[in-house]
């Protein structure tokens, strides 16, 4: 996305890439790229706050406080500066300048350098070089002739001038598609393939630890949970009355309890206590209370 605002904002604009942007602004949507900022997504029922994330791309046309494309320019080649490797090794560059020097025309040999690139590295050339050589054409608009794009762009590429001058101005001519392409993509699909393999075998663990515990009668489940056994399904549970130790030991730890409280207390444990024993048979004298 910044290789085509560039391309779209700034080819007809003059001092692109030689005017510097705002050290805070560049700052900023460095943050931006490389870190994300927090959004705040709001519904009719709650409203969340979410982590930062990498907005890895974002579409710059949208964004209306950014007042200066030179902000980004300035940013895109602070980028290019601090790439850790080459993107064209420079012993690559070596040979092919000490092999086809005086050459008039892009030679065979940095055509088939460029294609044994790795896709990652090739693909990045093409649209560098693609980028600059497309400011080249409009030189007489932003100003940019040769001379000014190899002060501002080789140093930070880390291209030779005897490469460079043929990857901008016969760019065209230099790309004949990634020869590394195939081989990269079939090692990205390995690896694609491998995390299924382990995630199986990690999803067959939690399984035999489950089945280790069916020993005892019970499953657990994956929140911790305990489940009873198939066992102790058929089989209804009867309501229990809680345990006798239980009670008393509640009434005895309530030292503040007055005399009068204790004995009432006394005697509803004693009353409960009557209703866990069958009562026994009343002594009633039938023919008296029927002559009363």
């Amino acid at each position: 996305m910044v290789r085509s605002y560039l391309n779209m904002k700034g080819c007809e604009e003059e001092g692109l890439y030689r005017v510097p942007g705002s050290g805070k602004d560049i700052k900023y949507w460095q943050k931006r790229f490389d870190q994300g900022e927090h959004r705040i997504a709001a519904s009719s029922e709650m409203q969340f706050l979410t982590a930062p994330y990498a907005e890895l791309d974002i579409n710059l046309f949208d964004e209306q406080n950014l007042y200066d494309i030179n902000i980004i320019g300035s940013m895109f080649k602070a980028w290019l500066r601090d790439l850790p490797d080459e993107i064209f090794p420079k012993a690559t560059q070596t040979r092919i300048q000490a092999q086809c020097q005086g050459a008039k025309t892009t030679p065979q040999l940095l055509k088939d350098e460029l294609s044994k690139l790795p896709p990652f590295n090739y693909y990045l050339l093409f649209a560098i070089t693609c980028h600059i050589s497309l400011l080249h054409s409009c030189s007489e608009m932003n100003k940019m002739d040769y001379r000014n794009l190899c002060i501002c762009f080789q140093p930070c590429m880390k291209i030779d001038a005897f490469c460079f001058q043929f990857l901008i101005l016969d760019w065209r001519n230099c790309w004949q598609g990634c020869w590394t392409e195939k081989e990269y993509l079939a090692e990205e699909m390995e690896l694609l393939k491998s995390p299924s393999s382990q995630s199986g075998d990690r999803s067959a663990t939690p399984s035999g630890a489950a089945s280790s515990h069916t020993g005892d009668g019970r499953a657990v489940s994956s929140s911790g949970s305990s489940k009873p056994s198939i066992t102790e399904q058929s089989t209804p549970e009867r309501p229990r009355p809680p345990p006798l130790n239980a009670r008393q030991s509640t009434e005895e730890e309530d030292d503040s309890a007055t005399p009068t409280q204790a004995g009432r207390s006394q005697l509803e444990v004693k009353f409960r206590i009557g209703e866990l024993v069958p009562h026994s048979p009343l002594n009633i004298d039938l023919t008296q209370s029927r002559t009363d």
